[in-house]
């Protein structure tokens, strides 16, 4: 079959205004990224390039393109998601990552400058593992445990980490923080030995509400990781009360949040004799992560 060899963007300028026209803002990247799919390509091609293009190659970029156009969210169409330095695979049962939750990393580089000590540190629903490897990307004498209730998420978890060569420094622990003794369990698993650092990106969205979000949310990432029941605070009524006996004294614990909760979620934890120290907004000024220490 004869290819041809064509600018990119005199490729996809057809399918940009497609996807302009459903309203669609990032309409030229996410038809590069697609078109980078369509022809097996790593990197993502750039309008100037120019490319040598199959008949059925240009038809599998089109079929990606009505997906996109149905809604369904260009990361979940490839199956990676750039996020802090890296690019992380992804499955149906992991949270698509947000640069909101980089705001939960910019925050432990805060409190922990020397990034040559050795921390232990748990990653509290770990998805795809974009928190936990990301900080062992920044922290190279320290150890991640990456906690989660999906087997097919610790999966991608591992996964991730082969590639990005940190699978030495990363644990894998099936549990399931509704559990009345995950704690135990967990530290058990640790052989006795407590954190230095929890983080966390728990459901927080109040099950009401799930209905009314972006159709590329409500209908592409897993339920369980968006719903944080009727006041979106059931994780943390669950967590919060068990961390005494998971995190050394002093050690910190840093739980991204959802718009308005704050003040709740910090009543929670001053329950439990968990001191708040930092609130930190994200690019749009909300508060998005909550700093506690263990005292």
């Amino acid at each position: 079959m004869t290819n041809q060899n064509i600018n990119v963007y005199t490729l996809i300028k057809p399918e940009i205004i497609k996807l302009r026209k459903v309203g669609i803002k990032t309409a030229i990247l996410d038809c590069r990224l697609l078109l980078s799919k369509s022809l097996g390509r790593k990197l993502t091609l750039y309008n100037h390039e120019n490319v040598n293009i199959s008949k059925n190659e240009v038809e599998h970029f089109k079929t990606l393109i009505v997906q996109r156009l149905s809604g369904k969210p260009v990361s979940r169409i490839i199956n990676k998601r750039d996020f802090w330095k890296k690019e992380f695979k992804l499955n149906e049962e992991t949270l698509d990552p947000r640069p909101d939750s980089e705001t939960l990393i910019e925050s432990v580089l805060e409190h922990y400058r020397d990034k040559l000590q050795a921390l232990k540190i748990l990653d509290l629903g770990s998805g795809s593992g974009c928190l936990g490897l990301s900080l062992l990307g920044e922290y190279h004498n320290s150890k991640v445990s990456f906690f989660d209730i999906s087997k097919k998420s610790l999966e991608i978890v591992k996964i991730n980490s082969l590639n990005f060569g940190l699978s030495d420094r990363s644990k894998f622990v099936h549990l399931d923080w509704r559990d009345k003794d995950w704690d135990l369990n967990l530290i058990k698993i640790e052989n006795e030995i407590k954190f230095d650092i929890l983080i966390s990106n728990p459901p927080y969205i109040p099950e009401s509400e799930i209905k009314n979000l972006q159709k590329e949310v409500r209908e592409y990432d897993p339920f369980i990781a968006l719903n944080g029941g009727k006041d979106g605070l059931n994780a943390y009524k669950l967590i919060i009360p068990k961390l005494r006996n998971i995190l050394k004294k002093n050690g910190k614990i840093f739980f991204e949040t959802g718009k308005g909760q704050e003040k709740f979620i910090t009543s929670i934890a001053m329950e439990y004799g968990l001191l708040p120290i930092q609130y930190k907004k994200d690019l749009s000024g909300v508060n998005r992560v909550i700093v506690f220490i263990i005292k």
